[in-house]
């Protein structure tokens, strides 16, 4: 079912439900304008992350008393921050993300050019793609390439357990995409589906899956069969141009909006 607030997956009930299969003690807070802001206890502290997520009139009172001392804020409001008696203590990061609302020939046009040609290419090489539900043992390969090119290219994922725990309670909403030349997988990607955004959330190639594109075919392809399914927006995460910025552009030149989240504030005890 698509709900009308197109909440980041770490403002889900489904994330919320996963977490709580991991043992984390979470809750959603009531902000007035906002939708509820889900929570999680960590350090004896009450954090959230990209939230809160507001669709009415915003207030640093209502924010003030929730109790919050970490805001990994979704975006930039900086004086309602402060009013509330936060802090900051880190800059803004930014996350790509491509509007499933517009048509295909948009979303084409709005490809940066050797992003485009790429894709093109792809479109014309003996390449088959497919979706399947995420089976844990099935897909166990796909994991494990992740954590190899972690390791390699010296970046850190949200843990593997939480893909298992999502699919738990939402099987139907972990897929799989894997492409294949004569039969053979070169490439592959995780989607976590919370209705109406989907968060592009893995990825691995071969060196044969980069030299043919699969991923330029890939993520349009997926992009394609969600927004058919009635899906706002694909979360591809974080842009960090200084630790992956092969990732970087391969993100921004799918023609997604690069924009800014709000950085990460504390509330200091006696605000």
């Amino acid at each position: 079912m698509i709900s009308d607030i197109a909440l980041p997956l770490q403002q889900h009930p489904h994330f919320a439900a996963a977490l709580t299969r991991l043992g984390r003690t979470v809750q959603f807070a009531d902000v007035a304008g906002a939708a509820p802001v889900l929570t999680v206890r960590q350090w004896g502290q009450s954090i959230t992350s990209r939230g809160p997520i507001w669709h009415g009139d915003r207030c640093s009172d209502s924010l003030r008393k929730v109790g919050l001392r970490f805001v990994n804020a979704d975006a930039p409001n900086d004086m309602l921050l402060r009013g509330a008696g936060f802090r900051r203590l880190m800059t803004n990061t930014h996350v790509a993300e491509l509007d499933l609302q517009t048509p295909p020939d948009e979303r084409r046009r709005a490809m940066k050019p050797k992003w485009r040609n790429a894709w093109r290419s792809a479109q014309n090489a003996a390449l088959t793609v497919s979706e399947v539900q995420y089976n844990t043992h099935e897909h166990a390969w796909v994991l494990q390439a992740d954590l190899a090119q972690q390791g390699a290219k010296r970046f850190r994922g949200l843990p593997h357990t939480l893909i298992d725990a999502f699919a738990e309670g939402q099987p139907k909403s972990v897929r799989v995409l894997i492409c294949c030349a004569n039969n053979s997988p070169i490439a592959a990607m995780l989607f976590l589906l919370h209705a109406p955004v989907v968060t592009y959330h893995i990825g691995w190639t071969s060196l044969q899956g980069r030299k043919l594109h699969a991923h330029h075919r890939m993520i349009m392809e997926a992009a394609e069969r969600f927004a058919q399914r009635g899906y706002y927006r694909m979360d591809l995460g974080a842009v960090d141009t200084d630790r992956v910025p092969g990732l970087a552009r391969f993100k921004i030149g799918t023609g997604a909006q690069v924009r800014p989240l709000g950085g990460t504030w504390l509330r200091l005890p006696k605000c």
